[in-house]
């Protein structure tokens, strides 16, 4: 394959992988991907059917004055695109790939091609800006290699495209230009070590400068997950459809010991105390700025769960971007930290960002659940505060049947917690759990959800709870949330998705003061994943943490522990990594063995050896197919053989130039062994070494084995023997200087 096929063939590969990267990261129309797909796959075949001799000059049939109006009819329309749709980066993203489509039928000259390099790095940074998984690092890492390679080919073919530089003398130096213009194998090895220079640097820097959480192409729109019941008004019924979306939402990592509740974790969002018979509003919302008492540390002044007796729960979240600024966290919390510009809570005890994120945000959030405390165990006089009782014992004005159905679940137990012990009891073991529900739609649903279907899901547990306490006079309002029951036992964390959206019930009690309480049976219809795909799901969700930390989030903080781990622990990586690989390569007694027993092996171990045998097998397959080029030939021309007899008769035709500057003329009617008569008669010095550039010429024109790799090197040494003789001609000398051969 010739420089000038091999450059063209990368461009149009740089344009390719940025396409597929955003493919990947973004949500495209069909037409505009059929419509891009196929002016790529038209481009290559151009470039396969191209002759090694052609230029990149006027590939297509229509004017450029056609293409400019194009591309000025695309700018309109992403105007048109982003005013329609109201969003300005996916609006954008698709006019780069109408103008990428564009440049592809339109590639004429290297300047068209520039413009195409400059389209793909623009696109490939849209795809981050959209969300950069560990496909888009995949992607990144063929983008360098490609990128490489062309920056590398761009640099020849442009030397070769400039009119100023001086004609060769010897085919040695019209290598590099012309129809002998080939990917050699030096060229292949540079192009190659300068990918993994750039690799290496880039693995450098990547760990010596922190993430920046700002700018342009910062995560963009669409990346955002759009939830449910975390405003300050919320539906009866709203949090049902959400909770058929399997996506993850954040993951939460326990720091220093198991949270209570044996696998199953509350995660707080917001409070609600006013119920109007169809929708919870938060009459409570009103916000204040949290103290900041340290560097990225926001904490209460007090915290209404405050025990000595009951440690805090510290849990590490990462929470992907959502359409809400509520900060989650156990309940109940009293401080959070990490990298936030603010934080602000509500008088029912909700943390806030100031505004919705759309990049992810990792914080540590510190929470000291309450107990039961034995003095609300016996009965004793209430007295609560006329405007607490007003937010939550508010009930709607229908609710006569439902302070019945109260009265009669508890009996006669007189205490507010055995109260609601006895309704939680009641709703969990006599209704059922189904998201098949259409109870939105009643005229009062709480009373179709108690009475007649007594169906529903979380919701309507909880409302129902609430209603039916407040009736009795007891405090208590509606928290909705999330409810984390899947762990991941590779990094010891839980796994919340949108399908573990939940609502439960807050109730207060005179000394204890607010407890969670949830009424809501198990489901039926969310199935959790069994089997060993099980352990595939959890190892895949832990590389995407990984991903996440390591990657999106690396800041100045990992930086710092970087250093200070390889401080403390380079003695022993070596034997780490060694135990790991060889404890991952021992062959369990099943595959499930292998995934789920992971967690005991060294995960960090166990990546790092997978990353050195990675790249220990690209640098080998590498130096395989570099040895097989220098065997073989030229791998990448599809016509090797005649390839082999253009370069032969070039070095033929400096030879005739080179006898011709000193004398030794040949007509154009003569051939080679006449020629070569021609040449014992007039300088018979010249003879043995012209002889045998004669026969390798003929050997390689017209016979039909190829020449070895050798035997063209002996041409070429050969040649360069020739031109530094000197002849005598007229009481002259002349010389040629040997420094121009190969």
């Amino acid at each position: 394959m010739s420089l000038d096929q091999a450059f063209r063939l990368t461009s149009i590969l740089l344009a390719g992988v940025s396409f597929i990267a955003l493919f990947l990261e973004s949500h495209l129309p069909g037409w505009l991907t059929f419509l891009t797909g196929v002016a790529l796959i038209l481009a290559l075949v151009r470039v396969a059917e191209s002759d090694s001799d052609s230029s990149p000059e006027a590939r297509t049939g229509l004017p450029t004055a056609v293409w400019n109006v194009l591309v000025i009819l695309g700018f309109f329309g992403f105007w048109i695109d982003s005013l329609l749709s109201g969003e300005l980066l996916p609006a954008g993203v698709r006019f780069l790939l109408v103008l990428m489509v564009i440049k592809l039928f339109n590639l004429r000259c290297f300047r068209d091609y520039l413009h195409l390099h400059v389209i793909s790095v623009v696109v490939m940074l849209a795809a981050a800006s959209l969300g950069a998984g560990v496909w888009y690092f995949i992607l990144f890492l063929v983008y360098l290699l490609v990128g490489v390679w062309t920056l590398l080919l761009l640099g020849i073919t442009k030397q070769l495209q400039d009119p100023n530089m001086p004609a060769p003398v010897l085919a040695s130096q019209r290598e590099i230009r012309g129809s002998y213009s080939r990917v050699t194998s030096r060229v292949f090895r540079l192009a190659n070590g300068l990918a993994l220079f750039v690799f290496g640097v880039t693995l450098l820097l990547f760990f010596a400068l922190p993430r920046l959480q700002a700018g342009f192409y910062q995560n963009g729109q669409g990346a955002v997950i759009r939830t449910a019941g975390f405003s300050d008004a919320v539906d009866l019924g709203s949090i049902g459809p959400i909770k058929r979306d399997p996506r993850v939402v954040m993951r939460v990592e326990p720091l220093g010991r198991a949270p209570d509740g044996k696998g199953r974790l509350y995660l707080r969002g917001i409070a609600f105390d006013h119920y109007d018979g169809r929708s919870w509003v938060n009459q409570l919302s009103r916000r204040r700025v949290v103290r900041e008492v340290g560097p990225g540390i926001f904490a209460l002044n007090g915290s209404q769960g405050e025990r000595p007796e009951k440690p805090s729960l510290q849990l590490k979240i990462f929470l992907e971007p959502l359409d809400t600024p509520v900060l989650f966290g156990a309940p109940f919390m009293e401080a959070v930290s990490g990298n936030l510009p603010a934080v602000q809570v509500d008088v029912s005890g909700s943390f806030y960002l100031p505004v919705p994120s759309v990049t992810p945000v990792e914080y540590v959030a510190v929470s000291r659940p309450t107990a039961v405390l034995p003095a609300d165990l016996q009965p004793s006089p209430i007295v609560h505060h006329e405007a607490f009782l007003r937010y939550f014992t508010q009930v709607p004005a229908r609710s006569d049947r439902i302070a019945a159905l109260a009265k009669t679940i508890v009996g006669q137990e007189r205490t507010p917690y055995g109260q609601a012990m006895a309704i939680q009891d009641h709703l969990s073991r006599n209704y059922r759990y189904s998201l098949e529900i259409p109870l939105a739609e009643q005229t009062n649903p709480l009373e179709e959800f108690l009475f007649n279907r007594k169906t529903g899901y979380c919701e309507h547990y909880a409302t129902a709870m609430v209603m039916m306490l407040r009736t009795l006079g007891v405090p208590a309002r509606l928290v909705t949330g999330f409810l984390a029951t899947e762990w991941n036992e590779y990094r010891n964390h839980y796994v919340v998705r949108q399908q573990d959206a939940h609502a439960w019930v807050e109730v207060h009690l005179p000394h204890s003061g607010w407890i969670v309480m949830d009424p809501t049976p198990p489901s039926e219809d969310i199935s959790d994943m069994t089997g060993s795909w099980e352990g595939w799901a959890s190892m895949v969700d832990h590389i995407r943490l990984l991903w996440n930390r390591v990657v999106v989030q690396f800041s100045a903080a990992d930086q710092l522990a970087i250093v200070q781990g390889v401080q403390v622990g380079s003695a022993t990586i070596g034997q780490k990594v060694w135990d790991s690989t060889s404890k991952w390569f021992t062959l369990p007694t099943s595959w499930r063995e292998r995934i789920v027993g992971l967690h005991d092996r060294s995960a960090t171990g166990i990546l790092v050896a997978g990353f050195i045998a990675i790249l220990t097998g690209l640098c080998l397959l590498l130096w395989l197919v570099g040895e097989k080029q220098l065997r073989y030939g030229r791998p990448f021309s599809k016509g090797n053989i005649q390839d082999d007899r253009q370069a032969v008769t070039k070095l033929y035709e400096d030879m005739i130039l080179g006898l011709s500057s000193k004398g030794v003329q040949k007509s154009a009617s003569t051939g080679p062994l006449q020629f070569l008569d021609t040449i014992r008669t007039q300088w018979t010095g010249a003879f043995p070494l012209a002889a045998t550039i004669t026969e390798l010429y003929c050997r390689g024109r017209f016979g039909r084995t190829r020449l070895t790799p050798d035997e063209y090197t002996i041409a070429q040494n050969t040649l360069c023997q020739l031109m530094s003789l000197t002849r005598e001609r007229d009481g002259e000398t002349e010389k040629t200087g040997a420094g121009n051969g190969i």
